[in-house]
C-alpha cells in the first residue's frame, strides 16, 4: 500500500524515480543476498565501480550502452 501511496501522490516527472526505487526494493527482498547487499552498503564495504569501467564492460559483452 505505501507504494501505492507513493505512486499516486507522485508528480508525473517524479514517478520514474519513485518506481525504480520500489523496483529495487522489490529485488532486494527477493534475493537470497540481499541482507548481505544492504548490510555491506550501510557499513560502507559495498564494492563498486566507475561508469567508465561499467560501459567498457558492456561494450566488451556487445551490450548496448545508451
Amino acid at each position: 500500500m505505501e507504494f501505492y501511496r507513493e505512486l499516486l501522490a507522485a508528480a508525473p516527472e517524479d514517478a520514474e524515480a519513485v518506481l525504480r526505487r520500489w523496483w529495487c526494493e522489490a529485488t532486494l527482498d527477493t534475493d537470497p543476498a540481499g541482507g548481505r547487499f544492504t548490510e555491506a552498503a550501510v557499513n560502507g564495504t559495498l564494492p563498486t565501480t566507475s561508469v567508465a569501467a561499467a560501459i567498457a564492460r558492456r561494450q566488451a559483452a556487445g551490450l548496448p550502452v545508451e
